[in-house]
């Protein structure tokens, strides 16, 4: 039954989609019809078409003007958008109307009936912004809302998650990437820096449905808007508290269909690639760590020379395990075709992808199909849909190894563990034997773990159907409906099968790799509902629009778990005479993460705005075109830091005794946001913006640490508060200098600050960072010192470590008990990003283009852990070749140095301290860019409507304090590199 149903929805939705496909080609019909009968070249004929704007249903334009280029003579659009003119063979219409870009169409053919639509022209305050269930026009809104350029951010630019597009063009928002690891290379976003202690993410929106910002494919982008104050959000309430981003994708608009092909394809290279130091070397600082510590060196004289000569490889092996294991240049390549057009019955934008992106280990890859189609009918004047289907499948490939299943770095972290003096493989025996060099007990050896450790594969399946109805009840009233339903399935394929590690020269059995053979699935779905009613009028000087509605989610992410939210709200915009703006937002959200008493929340704001440059005296200002002032307040609400069901206890049905405390009182967090900005345009063509916040986030919700002897895990509680305040300024300039010649900049500015206002239970203290009441969130939490241990402050009696020595890490004694301990640690700064700006910049001539971004972060503490803190470990299979900075060592000959002697333990030299903090404020060039557009009139003989070349490098150049390692993924040596790119890409449009 259930199967008879699945294929039953199948057929519908795809009929859906054929439906929507056929009503647009048979009322092209007549128009392919025609192209089979080609007139003379100057014969007249009689031309008809209609033409339409590009909202969705489509509307007719009366009286557009449609001239024949060169003369006099010409018409206008009725008020269906209708116009008939005789025209020739190889003429051109230009099609023009106040408020639209003009359009011009060559005549080539004795064709009619054609459709046409014009893109809309309009300032910066006359553009349409999503706002959240609804479009807007920027000059009637008083709240703080930012878009990105999706041309310049997304577009040709190898972006491989959607969230990397958001690393620079909007100010607020704070994208990092901690990996460049394929398919989980995506950003963390940060929008107005961090409020809570829990989640940090925002709510994301894909054409009005909740969803993750990577599940998007960014070749159908089409615009995208960040909601940052309360009057922006709250219409979003619950889960508004860390902002919100709308995505919208690319539909089809009236027209003759269009064919695009869009593709790269080119090499990576890791951005942080530290040089290791080769076998003598490592061989020479082993025999200096145990003579420090008055013990046998394993390594004699001889036993260096040969290796450095080189003459015996298989016996005295110098390893680089970089080249041995690493790709030098990892291929990436992605290809994109779409077909979009349509008329006033049936729009559809149809797309296909196609992603392929290698890791530098040899068996990591990464593959993405994606496919979306959106359509929109008309099915009656007043009623229209938009039907949309969605499916993408990704494909994550990796090594397993010595540890088992799952997809980690450790076979990128092995070329800094294995030391340089370790046999990748020895040469195969005359029996068949290939044997593998080995380290430590266990077969440590990166070269065995790829050829013989098996791998690991996981599969992801994304489909969706997202249904629209729309009636338009009157030219004021509007009813909308929305339905998704969303299914995500996965699974993951592990495969290794026995190997025995052989001795090769004794036989001996070194190492066993057990089998591994095993599959799991899993799978969850979501359902969305929505219905509003939307009131839109102008009367005098009066503009009215108000939106009320509902929407239900049913989010099921297992088999047994759902978690329902559901929801009322209501918007009321209100302008007086183009110059004074009022908006207040009221959503009310139940939710079942809470129990009974505290399932719901009410979250209100409100809005006003002065549009000074409407006012009598700066209205003689030429140069000012507009001039805003903005206020807001509201509340915000997060329950995503807390998961199903915690207000209940659970009992361990074997044992009867209880293991999770619930606690019934859990509620909501709570934001509290005051956001006050200005809008300033100059010259038409240069624009500024300013917004000050000041954010307070209470009822925080935490699971405080607990004492081991209690036995349960930690009790859920609303626990904190925490106040966030910053400042944001952005510059945009465009400019025209000529027909040839055109250039445009965007520089913006954040700025943010955090406290911890109140917290239960705190101060909470971590390995290296800490909460409490009075500092940043999770400050760095560490012991102080004073560079390294010489013998005159061990002469001189200077407090330290039993067993410490010079050349050891000087730990300062704060509170002068004469022990160096816990009470010692100090907190020492914050390991969160504060400023952040960029650069956008682009210039134009001929048929050239040119374009950049660079983005970076103002003074940000981060952390050298790991192997970047030890170069020598050898009681561990983690401490095996250090780097070349590492050589600057402590000695008695080098007291000056920058690291602290050697010994085969580090033992006090890795405890948490200053020592090892760096700025890692950092300028990265996020891409560089030369494209080439082909002349229309060459590639028109083709058949073509554009032709466009271009290369491009994606982060070639960065700045830093953090010299390295990565300043914006830190970690240490199994942190997997972000990538360089070179890639060379075309576009296509027929």
């Amino acid at each position: 039954m259930l199967k008879s149903a699945r294929k039953l929805s199948f057929l519908i939705r795809t009929c859906a989609c054929l439906v929507c496909l056929l009503l647009y080609f048979h009322s092209a019909k007549a128009e392919i019809t025609e192209l089979s009968f080609q007139s003379k070249k100057d014969s007249t004929f009689t031309l008809r078409g209609r033409i339409f704007d590009r909202s969705e249903p489509p509307g007719p334009i009366p009286g557009v003007s449609v001239m024949i280029q060169g003369t006099t003579r010409g018409t206008v659009t009725d008020e269906n958008g209708n116009f008939e003119i005789l025209v020739k063979t190889n003429q051109t219409l230009v099609m023009s109307y106040t408020g639209f870009k003009n359009r011009l169409y060559q005549v080539i053919a004795t064709r009619n009936n054609l459709t046409f639509s014009l893109d809309p022209d309009v300032n910066t305050m006359d553009e349409v912004v999503v706002t959240g269930f609804s479009e807007q026009k920027v000059k009637n809104l008083a709240n703080s809302i930012s878009r990105l350029d999706v041309g310049k951010a997304i577009k040709n630019k190898p972006i491989t998650q959607l969230s990397q597009a958001l690393q620079g063009g909007i100010t607020g928002v704070t994208a990092m990437q901690g990996s460049g690891m394929p398919g989980s290379d995506g950003a963390n976003i940060l929008i107005r820096g961090i409020s809570t202690l829990g989640n940090t993410a925002p709510l994301v929106l894909v054409d009005g449905v909740p969803s993750r910002i990577n599940d998007v494919d960014p070749t159908t982008v089409e615009t995208v808007s960040v909601l940052k104050d309360a009057a922006a959000a709250s219409i979003y309430g619950a889960r508004a508290a860390n902002g919100v981003i709308l995505i919208t994708t690319k539909r089809g608009v009236p027209g003759k269909a269009v064919i695009t092909y869009d593709g790269y394809g080119g090499v990576q290279n890791a951005s942080y690639l530290p040089e290791l130091v080769d076998a003598p070397t490592y061989m020479i600082m082993v025999n200096q760590a145990f003579a420090n510590i008055g013990g046998d060196v394993p390594y004699s004289n001889e036993t260096i020379r040969i290796t450095a000569r080189g003459s015996d490889p298989v016996n005295y092996p110098n390893t680089d395990w970089r080249k041995e294991i690493l790709r030098p240049n990892a291929r990436i390549q992605n290809h994109s075709v779409g077909l979009s057009g349509g008329n006033e019955l049936a729009r559809f934008a149809v797309n296909g992808s196609y992603l392929s992106q290698e890791g530098i280990t040899p068996l990591r890859n990464y593959e993405r199909f994606a496919f979306r189609a959106n359509t929109g009918v008309t099915l009656t004047k007043k009623l229209s849909m938009l039907l949309d289907m969605v499916a993408t499948r990704g494909k994550n490939v990796g090594e397993i190894g010595r540890y088992g299943p799952g997809i980690s770095n450790h076979i990128y972290a092995a070329i800094f563990n294995t030391p340089p003096n370790i046999l990748p493989k020895y040469p195969v025996r005359e029996d068949g034997l290939a044997s593998y060099g080995k380290f430590s007990t266990d077969m440590s050896n990166p070269l065995a773990e790829i050829e013989k450790g098996g791998f690991h594969q996981s599969k992801e399946d994304v489909i969706n159907i997202n249904f629209q109805p729309q009636w338009e009840i009157s030219r004021s009233f509007k009813l909308k409906g929305q339905y998704l339903y969303k299914v995500l399935s996965g699974g993951e394929l592990r495969n290794r099968d026995t190997y025995n590690f052989l001795d090769y020269y004794t036989n001996d059995l070194v190492y066993t790799y057990t089998p591994i053979k095993d599959t799991n699935l899993s799978r969850s779905t979501y359902n969305y509902m929505a219905a509003n009613l939307e009131y839109n009028r102008t009367f005098a000087k009066h503009f009215v629009y108000g939106i009320a509605g509902i929407t239900r989610e049913s989010d099921n992410p297992s088999n047994f778990d759902q978690i329902n939210l559901a929801s009322y709200f209501l918007k009321v915009n209100y302008v007086f005479d183009n110059r004074f703006l009022l908006e207040t937002t009221i959503r009310t959200d139940g939710s079942s993460r809470f129990g009974p008493g505290h399932k719901w929340g009410t979250f209100p704001s409100v809005a006003v705005g002065w549009n000074l440059h409407n006012e009598s005296f700066l209205k003689d200002l030429k140069y000012l075109d507009n001039f805003k002032l903005r206020a807001s307040y509201g509340l915000l609400g997060n329950n995503q830091n807390v998961n199903a069901y915690q207000y209940q206890s659970l009992i361990n049905a074997n044992t009867g005794r209880e293991t999770i405390i619930g606690n019934p009182d859990l509620t909501w967090e709570t934001v509290r946001m005051l956001n006050l900005g200005a809008d300033i345009t100059l010259f038409k063509n240069l624009n500024f913006t300013f917004d000050w916040f000041n954010k307070t986030t209470d009822n925080i919700l935490l699971s405080p640490p607990l004492s081991l002897s209690s036995g349960v895990v930690g009790i859920p509680i609303n626990a904190g508060k925490v106040e966030n305040k910053g400042i944001e300024l952005q510059l945009v300039y465009s400019k025209e200098l000529s027909e040839k010649v055109s250039l445009g900049f965007n520089v913006g500015y954040s700025y943010y600050t955090n406290k911890i206002l109140e917290l239960r239970g705190g101060p909470y203290i971590g390995s290296s960072t800490i909460h409490k009441e009075g500092y940043p969130i999770g400050s760095y939490y560490m012991y102080k010192t004073e560079g390294l241990l010489q013998q005159a402050d061990i002469d001189a009696g200077v407090t330290k470590f039993s067993g410490q020595q010079a050349g050891d890490i000087h730990y300062t004694d704060i509170n002068g008990d004469k022990k160096i301990n816990e009470a010692d640690r100090q907190i020492l700064g914050s390991p969160n990003p504060q400023g952040n700006y960029f650069l956008n910049f682009n210039f134009k001539f001929k048929n050239f283009e040119f374009e950049t971004q660079v983005n970076g972060f103002t003074k940000s503490l981060g952390y050298y852990s790991g192997r970047y803190q030890v170069p020598l470990n050898l009681t561990s299979t983690s401490g095996g070749t250090p780097m070349t900075w590492q050589l600057d060592y402590w000695t008695p000959e080098n007291t000056g140095a920058s690291l602290p002697r050697l010994t085969p333990n580090p033992g006090n030299n890795v405890l948490v301290s200053d020592y090892w903090l760096v700025n890692s404020s950092f300028l990265r060039f996020r891409y560089m860019q030369v494209g080439y557009s082909f002349n229309q009139k060459l590639i028109s003989k083709l058949g073509l409507q554009n032709l466009r070349l271009y290369v491009n490098a994606q982060n070639p150049f960065t700045i830093s304090g953090m010299k390295y390692i990565d300043p914006e993924t830190r970690g240490n040596e199994g942190t997997y590199p972000l990538m360089k790119m070179y890639t060379l890409g075309l576009n296509v449009r027929f």
